[in-house]
């Protein structure tokens, strides 16, 4: 029960980054500048590296989340 809710956080958080605006909400808080060379290096660059790269790869993976989502419906409809 507890893995179900966390695949459900999971998908929904992806969900929320997969739809964010770029140019909106990034450059707001500086995500659009980030060197992704220096990414690893430790500091506020390396956590919003981490952070950017997570946004993109929900941006990009839509079909994985797509399928995680009929995943996460179809374990809601058959635990009833």
């Amino acid at each position: 029960m507890i893995l179900i809710t966390l695949l459900e956080a999971i998908v929904l958080i992806s969900n929320g980054f997969a739809i964010l605006n770029e140019k909106r909400v990034l450059q707001k808080y500086g995500f659009d500048k980030v060197d992704y060379t220096r990414a690893h290096e430790g500091g506020s660059q390396h956590m919003k590296g981490i952070i950017v790269n997570w946004l993109m790869f929900a941006r990009s993976m839509k079909i994985l989340l797509i399928i995680g989502n009929l995943i996460v419906i179809l374990i809601e409809i058959l635990s009833f």
